[in-house]
């Protein structure tokens, strides 16, 4: 450690054995022969400094330039756990630093050596409890100062700091999701709920304009737009619901033993009609009976979307069909169609709050690409998984995973 001055016209020596403390002459540090020979021992500060050093928040480090520590103050008992015998005379940075911090560590200390930079490098470093301490070290290049001859760190415990900080970046990033939920949100009304309302209000007027002209071919035809305009409403306004409802945390997530293979035929009969009109097949491979823990209602939902969309971008005279699969620790819901597939570079997009991914189906249906949202959220609630596999032209495959508890 060598001769420090410690305020003014104290020097400590800490060059062998236990740290003395003298009155330097004149109030001017000297060298240390000088000081031998010209300092008087200050009487009653040796304990008093001992206790600071033992006491500080930080700790003092001093080690050679291959990283090997051979002096640590006390305080690294309050930090770290360790004794200071246990952390000296051994490879800090390969025994006691974090793997992924071991290399910014020796860089910041080759930085130190060679640049004569201050440090300031932020790593972790083992507690003895087996978790980890986030540390920054500054520091000098005493190394070529034969009264030192070290490389003499001051290590700070940071470790609180780092948890401030990650709370505001997640802070930042929900944020940031709610502000892209709004746009969302906005936009969704703006424009996508506007639409069906707008095809049933004109098309009304045009029924009202048939009824007075007798016109009963047209009436059937505006009748069924009308109709078809509506459904989209409904759906759209159901989905808008549920996802804001989970946005707020005011859904109820009950889940109870249900009967998987039923639900899905449920959900197949609801949607039997726009299959139908597009001449799409439904095919089922399901065993006879699964029952699983889930939210009926969400379930309900999340097939209910996949296989809306799955009819929606399938061509007239296509397939669609609907696999259910259990295996150890869970279930695996599939919808595969034989549609116009989406490209690979849109496969990221389609669960992104911040993507605003949409199509047009086979037949010029409009979507939102909110219920994709909406089954990712209910998924997850069960802690579940959900991905889509597709190739352009070749159709999709969705995929759903609910913990098997049975």
């Amino acid at each position: 450690m060598g001769l420090q001055q410690a305020e003014p016209g104290i020097v400590i020596d800490a060059t062998n054995g236990p740290i003395r403390y003298f009155r330097s002459m004149n109030n001017k540090p000297s060298s240390y022969e000088s000081n031998k020979r010209n300092e008087e021992f200050v009487p009653g500060h040796e304990e008093q400094f001992k206790q600071l050093i033992r006491n500080s928040f930080d700790m003092l480090v001093l080690l050679d330039q291959e990283g090997i520590q051979y002096y640590v103050s006390d305080s690294c008992e309050h930090i770290l756990g360790y004794t200071p015998e246990e952390l000296m005379n051994v490879s800090v940075i390969d025994l006691f630093i974090h793997p992924d911090d071991r290399a910014i560590t020796r860089e910041g200390l080759r930085d130190i050596i060679e640049n004569n930079k201050n440090g300031g490098t932020q790593y972790r470093h083992r507690h003895k409890n087996g978790g980890w301490v986030y540390l920054e070290a500054f520091g000098t290049n005493q190394l070529d100062n034969p009264a030192v001859a070290s490389v003499v760190l001051n290590v700070r415990d940071i470790t609180e700091r780092k948890k401030a900080e990650q709370a505001l970046k997640e802070s930042e990033a929900r944020l940031s999701e709610l502000n892209a939920t709004k746009d969302r949100f906005f936009s969704i009304i703006s424009h996508d709920l506007r639409s069906p309302f707008n095809s049933i209000v004109g098309f009304s007027d045009l029924l009202a304009t048939q009824v007075r002209n007798k016109d009963y071919q047209g009436i059937e035809r505006y009748a069924r737009i009308i109709r078809e305009s509506s459904e989209k409403a409904m759906e759209l306004l159901t989905n808008l619901l549920e996802w804001s409802r989970a946005q707020t945390g005011s859904i109820d997530f009950a889940p109870e033993y249900i009967e998987l293979v039923t639900t899905i035929q449920e959900v197949v009969e609801l949607l039997d009609e726009p299959a139908r009109q597009k001449s799409i097949t439904i095919k089922q491979e399901l065993p006879s009976n699964l029952p699983v823990m889930a939210d009926k209602a969400m379930i309900h939902t999340i097939l209910r979307n996949l296989l809306s969309n799955g009819i929606k971008f399938t061509h007239p005279g296509g397939r669609i069909t609907i696999g259910l699969e259990k295996q150890t620790d869970q279930v695996v819901v599939s919808v595969t169609d034989t549609g116009i597939g989406i490209p690979p570079h849109d496969i990221g997009r389609l669960f992104q709050m911040d993507q605003n991914y949409s199509r047009p189906g086979t037949q010029k249906e409009t979507g939102t690409g909110l219920g994709l949202l909406l089954c990712k959220e209910f998924v997850e609630l069960h802690g579940g998984t959900i991905n889509a596999e597709s190739q352009p032209h070749q159709g999709s495959n969705f995929r759903f995973t609910i913990p098997n508890h049975s």
